[in-house]
């Protein structure tokens, strides 16, 4: 299957900075507030709202407004934020874009059990700590993209948001989406939304047959060598820059 999009050419990767004062790409958004003093960045918590305490890498924007990301990793029994590669995050953050990857709960340095982080309440309060952060920090609505059942709490995230007043999702992504994405809700059910589905030709299947219920702004990239969620980076290195090239397309407005 071959790539439906033109990719945009990838931006040189910055150095990995754990703090607030990494400068961001002066090309990629406007600074509308020039007196806007960006929070620290580096390590965080999070807390839920029922209490739970939450751990993730912040990268805040230099620019107020600026568009938002939001990374979820893959199954929290086993996996952590760390399965985002840290050049990817980079570069998502050269582009002028806030980023939070959380360990959702149960996973890593975070409380709670792993098995609510995908359960359809608790999980999505994982989402939103992040995305009221964001806000809180003067940050655009957030990008979501999750990984194998991260998809899970991303969708139940974007449909419950809207009716909780909450900052509201402007673009997904599918990293392996399967059964378990519609563990809790349909894609069906989501806003109409744009949204990159990334898969290995080995689990096409159910991405692939979501093709037919494109609303005009999903996009569809098969990897024949891939493999699942994050390990696809490993696997399929391009796929991050089809993800930084879908992500440019809608973001790139937005600040």
């Amino acid at each position: 299957m071959h790539k439906i999009v033109v990719l945009l050419v990838v931006l040189p990767l910055a150095t990995i900075v754990a703090c607030g004062d990494k400068e961001a790409d002066d090309t990629a958004i406007e600074d509308t507030a020039p007196d806007f003093v960006p929070p620290d960045g580096g390590v965080i918590q999070l807390e839920t709202r029922d209490g739970v305490l939450l751990e993730a890498d912040y990268y805040p924007s230099a620019y107020a407004g600026a568009p938002s990301v939001v990374l979820l990793h893959m199954y929290a029994v086993y996996y952590d934020r760390t399965g985002w590669p840290l050049d990817f995050i980079d570069t998502l953050n050269s582009h002028g874009w806030s980023v939070i990857v959380p360990d959702r709960r149960g996973a890593g340095n975070s409380e709670g059990d792993p098995e609510e982080s995908w359960d359809g309440e608790k999980g999505k309060w994982d989402v939103e700590a992040c995305t009221l952060r964001l806000q809180e920090d003067g940050y655009g609505d957030p990008a979501i993209i999750g990984a194998s059942n991260g998809t899970t709490t991303m969708i139940d995230y974007a449909i419950w948001a809207p009716s909780e007043g909450l900052p509201e999702a402007v673009a997904l992504g599918f990293m392996t989406g399967g059964t378990y994405t519609i563990a809790n809700n349909m894609v069906g059910d989501l806003p109409v939304l744009p949204a990159i589905f990334t898969y290995s030709t080995d689990e096409a299947a159910w991405s692939e047959g979501k093709i037919a219920d494109n609303p005009g702004d999903w996009e569809f990239f098969e990897y024949p060598d891939g493999a699942h969620g994050t390990d696809m980076f490993d696997a399929a290195p391009e796929v991050a820059d089809d993800i930084e090239g879908f992500l440019s397309k809608w973001l790139e407005d937005l600040g």
